[in-house]
C-alpha cells in the first residue's frame, strides 16, 4: 500500500534499479509493472525456495554459511559496479533460487550512490542489521551493506544480532574470540569481525569490494563456477510452500472482493495477461 511518501518515493525508484539487473543471475530481473489507485505492482523473477527468514532456524555447517556469503557477495559486486547501495540486506531479503544459490532481493530501499547524501533518509529500519553509521545519520558508503551481511553471519551462528537496540546509542567494536566458538574455524570468525567494525573506513570491502572475496575465509573458493552457478550447493531446495499456505487463510474482505468483480467485469485482467504476455 502506498501510505507514506518513503513508500511512494521508494516503488517509483525500485523499478529502474531492476532494470539495471537484466543479465546477472544473482538479482532479479525486473519483467514489467503496473499500479492501481493504491498499489504499484513489479513483475520480476519468481523465486522456487524460501528466504532466510525461513530457513535460519535451521542449524547451519560453516560450508552452507560459507556459499550463501558467497553468493550475497556476487550480488553486492554487481551492485557496486552498478553504484546502488541496497541498503535493506536481511534474512527476509536473501532468498533461494531453483538451483540452490542464494539471491538477494527487494529493492525498494536501494539508493543510486549519487544520491547517498539526500536530506530525505528513506531506509529500513529494522535496526538489528543497521550500520552504526546510519543509525547515527551520518555519511555511508557501499560498506554499509557489508556490515548488514556480517550481521547476518553472526546471527546464523550465535543466534542473536551483534547489538541490540537498546545499545544504538553507543555502539562500540564487537569483536567475537575464535577461541570462545565451536564447530567454526578462525578465519570465518575474522571475516565477521572486520564486517562488523562500527567505523565504515575501518571495515573490510571499504576500499574494495574484492577484499571480501580475498579473505583467508575464501582460500581456494572455486568462484569462477560459483559465479556460472555451476559450484555444487551444500544446501536442500526448500519449496516456499509455508507462505503459500498462510495465504490461503487471508479472508477477502469485501472491499476486495468488489474490487475482484470490477476488475473482472472490464477485462482489465485479461488486458493485463494480453500485454505483458503471461499466462
Amino acid at each position: 500500500m502506498l501510505y507514506s511518501k518513503s513508500k511512494i518515493y521508494s516503488h517509483l525508484v525500485e523499478p529502474n534499479i531492476l532494470k539495471k539487473f537484466i543479465k546477472y543471475n544473482f538479482l532479479p530481473k525486473f519483467i514489467s509493472s503496473f499500479h492501481d489507485y493504491d498499489n504499484i505492482y513489479l513483475i520480476t523473477t519468481y523465486y522456487d525456495g524460501q528466504s532466510l527468514r525461513f530457513i535460519k532456524g535451521n542449524n547451519m555447517t560453516e560450508e552452507q554459511i560459507k556459499f550463501l556469503s558467497a553468493c550475497t557477495i556476487q550480488s553486492l559486486i554487481y551492485l557496486r559496479k552498478e553504484k546502488i547501495i541496497h541498503r535493506d540486506i536481511t534474512i527476509n531479503n536473501i532468498i533461494m533460487d531453483k538451483n540452490k544459490y542464494f539471491n538477494v532481493i527487494d529493492f525498494s530501499f536501494a539508493i543510486d550512490y549519487a544520491q547517498k547524501d539526500n536530506k530525505e533518509k528513506y531506509f529500513n529500519t529494522f535496526k538489528n542489521v543497521t550500520p552504526p553509521e546510519m543509525l547515527n545519520f551520518e555519511k555511508f558508503d557501499y560498506n554499509s551493506d557489508y556490515y548488514r551481511l556480517g550481521s547476518i553471519i553472526y546471527y546464523l551462528i550465535f543466534k542473536k544480532y551483534p547489538y541490540t537496540v537498546k545499545l544504538e546509542n553507543n555502539i562500540t567494536n564487537i569483536y567475537v574470540n575464535y577461541k570462545d566458538v565451536k564447530y567454526y574455524s578462525r578465519n570465518c570468525i575474522d571475516f565477521i569481525n572486520k564486517l562488523i567494525i562500527s567505523d565504515p573506513k575501518k571495515r573490510i570491502g571499504f576500499k574494495d569490494i574484492n577484499e571480501l572475496k580475498n579473505h583467508s575465509w575464501f582460500n581456494g573458493y572455486d568462484w569462477n563456477n560459483l559465479e556460472k552457478k555451476k559450484l555444487k550447493s551444500p544446501f536442500k531446495l526448500i519449496k516456499n510452500e509455508i507462505s503459500q499456505r498462510a495465504c490461503t487463510k487471508i479472508p477477502i474482505s469485501y472491499k476486495l472482493l468488489m474490487k475482484y468483480k470490477f476488475y473482472s467485469k472490464n477485462n482489465i485482467y485479461k488486458l493485463l495477461i494480453k500485454k505483458f504476455n503471461v499466462d
